[in-house]
């Protein structure tokens, strides 16, 4: 219970105005923010996950991947604003302001951390490419549990969003291209 009022808490901020920041960032064409993928795996149409939170868009708009590995990384230069308990679900803000949303499979949570690793704290800074979390990818398909993630921009109202095409990703390939509105 705990967890889904910080995750609660945590949605509520992101309605707050986006900061300026003098960090570097992952800049795209025309001042946008490229999003790389934070694992390796097949990249599918948000609407395609079976999860109607996500499916339905309701957190926000964005991908998902059906992982092929068990790592997650960081997709952006940004914080770890939220770094649930059961270490499922992982959210952050760029530099350039974006609110991420990393949430590995569906229904994860009941595992209560189970199978996952958490290699950054709440609060930390964290590069582009550096590792998230690491789970047990084959336990978790052993107990028939769909591993489809979200990648959800949570902001949306702030940027412009264009999705990569569907297929193979490795971590770091783009997926979002992010340009902030005016």
């Amino acid at each position: 219970m705990a967890e889904k009022k910080r995750f609660s808490l945590w949605l509520q901020k992101k309605n707050r105005p986006a900061g300026k920041s003098s960090e570097p960032s992952d800049a795209g064409e025309g001042g946008g923010e490229q999003v790389g993928s934070p694992m390796a795996g097949k990249l599918i149409d948000i609407e395609a996950v079976a999860d109607p939170v996500f499916a339905q868009k309701i957190l926000g708009d964005g991908v998902a991947i059906l992982p092929t590995g068990g790592e997650v990384y960081s997709p952006v230069d940004g914080t770890v604003e939220t770094l649930l308990e059961s270490h499922h679900a992982v959210c952050l803000r760029s530099s350039n302001g974006a609110e991420l949303l990393i949430h590995v499979g569906r229904d994860t949570v009941s595992l209560n951390g189970r199978y996952f690793t958490a290699h950054v704290t709440q609060g930390e800074r964290v590069k582009r490419g550096q590792l998230l979390l690491s789970f047990d990818r084959k336990a978790m398909l052993a107990q028939r549990f769909d591993l489809t993630s979200p990648v959800v921009l949570t902001n949306g109202d702030q940027f412009i969003l264009t999705k990569a095409d569907g297929g193979a990703v490795r971590p770091g390939d783009p997926i979002l291209s992010l340009v902030p509105r005016a």
